[in-house]
């Protein structure tokens, strides 16, 4: 019975394979197709020339970006109506085949030879379509060589990091607009559905955010402490109401000369004075209660803070790229501390005897690695806990999981711990998924009915099921220097 379960099983997912290959060669189809409808009809007149749509009308906006042909905007629609889709999404359609084939050839060639799924390359296409020729050519470059091994996130990752290095005064413009985008609101309950609560919606600046997240991470164990049996998201919501009544508003002290009564500080304050009749003032900001520190990770070069490099960095908080300017922001401000940690050899082995890992040893194989290393997850491994527990210990986001088990003679050590989110970790310690370091940085999984798949920092391949394991490889090098931010926030 389990061997008719096993091959029964085995056989299912073989189908699944293989109707997902016919699936993307499909799609594939008629990404060529509208491609070549395309070239069938050319405009006519320039006042017929086909473009981008928002909401069922022209934007003005090309169909596909800079050196790609016109389209002749009446042919859209038949295609679009013998596809069984809208007219915008048969525009659609047809920009991004004309993009890919005209300006990311190589995306183009990978769709066409069953390595790329057509809609992981349809997503690049439609990112590059504003961009120049060089950028368009430099992001096809880039992205070819990871795209089908990594999810949506990690390519949208890509994509801006290869806009951030090739075109720095666009990423730099686009950032001076998120900016303006920042907000704080806050819905009260209006009709008693919710009963009596509110919902608060903000966009920080990340710095400001993890401040606040500190805050409210340090108030929700005072509560805990107090005796509150809530769950913990619970208690971070009143952790915010407590944090807004210690705070009700910024306090605006005023700092003068020594008057007749003696030091300022001495005579009582009114916080809605901001002069002195004693003397010249000044109005600073200062908090009501000392802050937690939040640390932030950020992997740069050094030629960045002095302004000598425009190469963008990373956040090793939330693995997102960052620009040399936004880098330059946030470690000029008046309540930042730079910590530059020295650099950390990650090809380097450490260990420790026992079962338990270290922080130090978390810290490591995290910048190695940076996520959880399952097929295709890209939860963060950060270097530093952004949360703790109820009683104040750390807590990561990821597990330090043995890859060889402790009980089993496993090392606690570097080339024998990989970072998993908890998820995965549980499948690899209570199923058959099952897997193995080729290298540091480098694994290969092995699921329960023998799919295998190699995990790198490019990301991930499905091997095929005659595929040889591959020889393990040399130690790549890899060493990182990771920069430390510990930011003493104001308020």
């Amino acid at each position: 019975m389990t061997k008719h379960r096993t091959d029964a099983a085995a056989t299912l997912l073989a189908d699944v394979r293989a109707h997902r290959a016919a699936e993307n060669a499909a799609a594939a189809a008629v990404l060529r197709i509208a491609a070549e409808w395309a070239d069938l009809h050319p405009p006519v007149e320039d006042d017929f020339v086909a473009s981008s749509t928002l909401g069922g009308r022209p934007t003005g906006a090309p169909l596909a970006g800079e050196g790609t042909p016109e389209v002749d905007e009446g042919c859209i629609a038949e295609l679009a109506a013998a596809l069984r889709c809208s007219t915008d999404a048969g525009t659609t359609l047809v920009g991004q085949a004309l993009e890919l084939r005209h300006r990311l050839p190589r995306l183009w060639a990978l769709v066409h030879t069953g390595k790329v799924a057509p809609w992981q390359a349809r997503l690049v296409a439609g990112r590059t379509i504003g961009l120049t020729r060089e950028a368009a050519a430099f992001v096809d470059d880039q992205v070819a060589a990871v795209t089908g091994k990594v999810g949506v996130t990690q390519l949208d990752r890509l994509i801006t990091t290869a806009i951030t290095r090739f075109m720095p005064a666009e990423a730099e413009r686009q950032r001076v607009e998120a900016e303006e985008k920042r907000r704080f609101d806050i819905f009260p309950d209006q009709d008693g559905r919710r009963h009596g609560l509110a919902e608060v919606v903000g966009v920080l600046d990340l710095p400001d955010a993890l401040d606040l997240d500190a805050a409210i991470g340090a108030g929700a164990r005072k509560l805990a402490e107090a005796g509150v049996d809530k769950s913990l998201d619970v208690r971070r919501s009143m952790a915010a109401g407590e944090l807004a009544r210690s705070q009700p508003a910024l306090d605006l002290t005023t700092t003068s000369e020594p008057g007749p009564l003696g030091d300022p500080a001495d005579q009582p304050h009114d916080p809605t004075t901001t002069s002195s009749a004693t003397g010249p003032a000044s109005t600073t900001l200062r908090p009501h209660r000392a802050p937690s520190q939040v640390t932030l990770y950020v992997h740069l070069s050094a030629d960045v803070l002095t302004g000598g490099s425009q190469q963008p960095g990373w956040v090793g908080n939330t693995g997102t790229p960052v620009t040399a300017d936004q880098i330059r922001d946030w470690c000029g401000r008046p309540d930042t501390t730079i910590t530059v940690r020295p650099v950390i050899d990650l090809n380097t082995t450490s260990f420790v005897e026992g079962y338990e890992v270290p922080d130090r040893i978390r810290e490591h194989i995290a910048l190695r690695d940076r996520t959880c290393v399952f097929p295709w997850c890209s939860r963060p491994a950060h270097p530093r806990s952004m949360r703790q527990r109820s009683d104040g210990t750390d807590t990561w986001s990821t597990d330090a999981d043995h890859i060889k088990p402790f009980a089993q003679g496993g090392e606690t050590s570097t080339d024998n711990l990989a970072p998993l989110c908890r998820k995965h970790h549980r499948l690899k310690t209570h199923t058959r998924w099952r897997y193995r370091m080729l290298a540091l940085g480098h694994y290969e999984w092995t699921s329960p009915h023998g799919l295998r798949f190699q995990r790198g920092p490019d990301g991930t391949n499905a091997l095929s099921e005659d595929r040889r394991p591959p020889t393990p490889q040399a130690r790549p090098p890899r060493a990182l220097t990771a920069r430390r931010r510990d930011a003493v926030p104001t308020g």
